[in-house]
């Protein structure tokens, strides 16, 4: 961890980075909406939210490491992050994250945090001793060109791509569940069975975390059951769409379907008895993310039931070496 305390002059000379503390929480966001417009900040987004202070706060103090960097006057100009994963099939992801004001800008302020987080992620690789392949990750949106370019020059190499959708609350055709299909209202107590339905949709796919049953418990306990349904065969739970709505957006969260009762019109079932649920309530911008290459159809099963992209989400990465 040496790297991490060589604040001053490892940056631009009129930048200092140290530590982000728990008070530096405030001065972020005001950074980040101070410049919302200029960033063509997306409010509705679900894939890079708007945090309040408080969300703020818990992004940083959950990462492995976290900094703001400082200009001479002691104004917070902007910030870098590294946090870590492990995937399914035993990759060891480390995303590097960060941000910096626009007047502080191609002064390579940017380029300097990232290489900062690049030697702070390796020293931790190295410290844990990980078996399996370890990566640098790195994330751009389509209108972050600057983003893009520099993880680009630092070798990172886009992977795959995450698409936003929006649809515009307009009536749809409901669609008839399959014969032996019944439709309920999630409860705390389906965690275990959603956790395993989602690990068998998602088994053998590259770039996936499995859950921990806890953290399913938490979402149901957060969310509106109202909004979450879940179909069942035979008392077997065989599909689930979670919705939520808030003031900021109205955003179908997850759809997961079990492989054995794909391709029956689950899914486009469900997701229209949501849609006109949401537009019964005066929706009229609902949104959700899904994987741009559409691996498993849902892409294409969004779009048919009026769902356009939005904005792209670059996923970058390159070998940790």
């Amino acid at each position: 961890m040496a790297s991490c305390l060589r604040w001053c002059t490892d940056l631009v000379p009129d930048h200092v980075l140290r530590p982000f503390r728990q008070e530096d929480a405030r001065e972020v966001h005001d950074l980040l909406l101070r410049y919302a417009a200029a960033d063509l900040v997306d409010p509705r987004s679900t894939i890079d939210p708007v945090l309040d202070v408080a969300g703020v706060r818990r992004r940083m103090l959950a990462a492995d490491w976290a900094v703001v960097a400082v200009d001479p006057v002691g104004s917070l100009v902007g910030w870098a992050s590294v946090r870590s994963w492990i995937e399914a099939d035993q990759t060891g992801v480390y995303l590097t994250d960060g941000y910096v004001a626009p007047p502080a800008r191609r002064r390579g302020l940017g380029g300097r945090l990232l290489r900062e987080a690049e030697v702070v992620a390796t020293g931790f690789a190295a410290g844990r001793g990980q078996q399996g392949a370890v990566v640098l990750g790195g994330n751009a949106s389509t209108v972050q060109p600057e983003r893009v370019a520099l993880l680009e020059r630092a070798g990172y190499r886009r992977v795959f791509t995450m698409v936003e959708m929006g649809h515009d609350g307009s009536a749809v055709p409901l669609r008839r569940l399959p014969p032996g299909a019944v439709v309920r209202l999630a409860s705390v107590a389906d965690a275990g069975a959603l956790v395993a339905l989602t690990a068998g949709v998602w088994a053998g796919r590259a770039y996936f975390t499995p859950p921990a049953e806890e953290q399913f418990r938490d979402w149901l306990r957060r969310s509106d059951l109202d909004w979450f349904q879940v179909a069942t065969v035979s008392d077997r739970i065989v599909a689930f769409v979670a919705a939520s709505c808030t003031p900021v957006r109205v955003e179908i969260e997850d759809v997961q379907v079990d492989p054995d009762f794909q391709r029956r019109g689950l899914a486009t079932a469900l997701l229209t008895r949501t849609l006109t649920m949401l537009a019964g309530q005066g929706a009229d911008a609902i949104r959700l993310h899904t994987e741009g290459h559409d691996p498993a159809g849902a892409r294409s099963l969004y779009e048919r039931l009026g769902f356009r992209v939005v904005r792209e989400h670059g996923r970058y990465r390159k070998p940790l070496r």
